[in-house]
C-alpha cells in the first residue's frame, strides 16, 4: 500500500507541475510566439521564399566575334533553354564584364572569331563561358544548358557530315553510348525539396530550445523556481517529478506542431512525401523528447529572458551545417562529427529526410532512431542534475519555505 501511495503522490505532483507549466506558457505572449507562431509561420516563410524550386531564365550576355549563322544558332539555342535568357549581345568582353559587375547578367558566352571556320575545316572549335560563382544555382543552370546545347549542335553537325547514312548509323555516330539521367527522390532537382525537410526538423528543435530557455530565464529572473517544488504541502522536492511534469507539458504542446511541420507543410508545397506517416511520427517521439531535455539542460545558462536569443539563435546555422544535409558528415573533421552526434537535430534530420523523401522505414533508420533514444536518456539525466543544482541554489537563497497558496 505504501508503494501505491507513493505512486499516487508522484502522479499528483507531476500533474501539478504539468498544469502550472501550461498556465505559465499561455500567460506569456513571448512563450506562445516561440511555441506556436514560430513553428507555424517559419515553414510557410521558408517554403514561399524557395518557390519555385529551380532557377529559370537567368540573365546572360553573348560576345559573338564570329557573327556567322552557326554562331547565331548556338546563341539562339542557348536562349531557348529554360535555364538561360540572353539579355544583350555585347561588342566585346569589356562591355560584357561591365554588365556582370553591375549584376545585369550572371554569365557570359564568348564565341571566338574562328568558331565556324574551324568547324568547317573539321577541327574542334572552343567556346568559353564565364559564370558568376557567387550564386551556385546560376552556375548549375548555365552548365546544364550549355552542355545540352553543345551536344545537340554537335550531333546536328555530325549528321550533316555523314551524308546519306541511315538513321541507325547516325545514332551510332552521334551517340554511341546512349545515357539517361534519373533524379531519385527529387525529380525536379529542386532546392526546396532538398533543403526544406532538414530545415523543418531544425525549426522544431530550435523553437523548443528558445521557448524553454525563455521560460527558464523568466523563472530565474523573477525567483519563481520554488513555486515548482514547494507549492503544495505533500511536495517532496522530487526533481524527477519536476522534470517529467515540465517535459510532458512541452511534449503535449508540440504534438500538433509536429504533425503540422512534418506532414502538412510537405503536403501543402508538394515536396516528396513517400514515407509512412505512422513510422515518421514514431520516429518523431524520441526526437521531440531528446530536443526537450536538450533545451532543459541548456536552460541552466539562461539568466534573463532575453539571454535565450543571444545564446541559442546563432546555433541554428551551426546545427544545420553539422547535420550533414549541406556537406556530408563523412567528409567533416572528427571533432565536428562528434559535436554533431550530440545534437538531436543531426539524427532527426537524417532519419526524417530518409523516411519522408526516400521512403525508408523506421528499421532502415534504426541507427538514427537508436541515437535519439540514447540522447533522450543522456539529456534526461543531465536535466535532472541541472534542476537539482538549481533547486539547491534556490534553497540557499532562502526561497524553499515560500508557498504558493493561491494555486492548487
Amino acid at each position: 500500500m505504501k508503494l501505491f501511495h507513493s505512486i499516487k503522490i508522484g502522479l499528483s505532483d507531476i500533474y501539478y507541475i504539468w498544469r502550472r507549466e501550461y498556465r505559465a506558457v499561455f500567460h506569456d505572449l513571448g512563450i506562445v510566439l516561440f511555441f506556436f507562431a514560430l513553428p507555424f509561420a517559419y515553414p510557410i516563410v521558408y517554403a514561399a521564399v524557395y518557390n519555385p524550386e529551380v532557377v529559370r531564365e537567368v540573365p546572360m550576355v553573348v560576345v559573338d566575334n564570329a557573327r556567322t549563322p552557326l554562331s547565331r544558332e548556338l546563341a539562339r539555342e542557348m536562349d531557348a533553354t529554360p535555364n538561360a535568357h540572353i539579355v544583350s549581345y555585347c561588342a566585346d568582353m569589356d562591355e560584357a564584364k561591365h554588365m556582370m559587375y553591375e549584376k545585369r547578367c550572371y554569365g557570359i558566352l564568348f564565341i571566338p572569331e574562328d568558331f565556324s571556320r574551324k568547324i568547317e575545316r573539321g577541327e574542334q572549335s572552343v567556346v568559353s563561358f564565364y559564370s558568376d560563382m557567387s550564386i551556385l544555382l546560376n552556375y548549375k543552370g548555365f552548365l546544364i544548358a550549355l552542355t545540352d546545347v553543345t551536344m545537340n549542335l554537335g550531333g546536328k553537325l555530325q549528321t550533316q557530315a555523314l551524308g546519306g547514312a541511315t538513321q541507325e548509323q547516325i545514332n551510332v555516330a552521334t551517340q554511341p553510348i546512349p545515357y539517361s539521367s534519373i533524379n531519385l527522390y527529387n525529380p525536379e532537382s529542386g532546392l526546396a525539396s532538398f533543403l526544406l525537410p532538414a530545415i523543418l526538423v531544425l525549426i522544431l528543435q530550435q523553437s523548443l530550445i528558445l521557448g524553454i530557455g525563455m521560460m527558464a530565464g523568466g523563472i530565474y529572473e523573477h525567483r519563481q523556481l520554488h513555486l515548482f517544488y514547494s507549492g503544495r504541502e505533500h511536495m517532496h522536492n522530487n526533481v524527477l517529478h519536476l522534470v517529467i511534469g515540465k517535459s510532458l507539458c512541452y511534449f503535449s504542446l508540440y504534438i500538433l506542431c509536429t504533425a503540422y511541420i512534418l506532414h502538412f507543410i510537405p503536403w501543402l508545397f508538394k515536396y516528396p512525401q513517400i514515407g509512412s506517416q505512422v513510422e515518421i511520427y514514431s520516429f518523431a517521439v524520441p526526437f521531440l523528447l531528446s530536443s526537450i531535455f536538450f533545451g532543459m539542460t541548456l536552460s541552466i545558462f539562461v539568466r534573463e529572458r532575453e539571454s535565450s536569443f543571444l545564446l541559442f539563435v546563432f546555433t541554428s546555422v551551426i546545427f544545420l551545417f553539422i547535420s550533414g544535409i549541406t556537406w556530408p558528415r563523412y567528409a567533416m573533421p572528427e571533432y565536428w562529427k562528434w559535436l554533431g552526434a550530440l545534437i538531436p537535430s543531426t539524427w532527426g534530420i537524417e532519419g526524417f529526410v530518409r523516411m519522408n523523401t526516400a521512403g525508408a522505414g523506421i528499421y532502415d533508420v534504426r541507427h538514427a532512431y537508436t541515437m535519439l533514444w540514447i540522447l533522450t536518456g543522456v539529456y534526461f539525466v543531465t536535466t535532472c542534475l541541472v534542476y537539482r543544482y538549481q533547486i539547491w541554489k534556490d534553497k540557499k537563497r532562502g526561497f524553499s519555505g515560500v508557498l504558493d497558496s493561491g494555486v492548487d
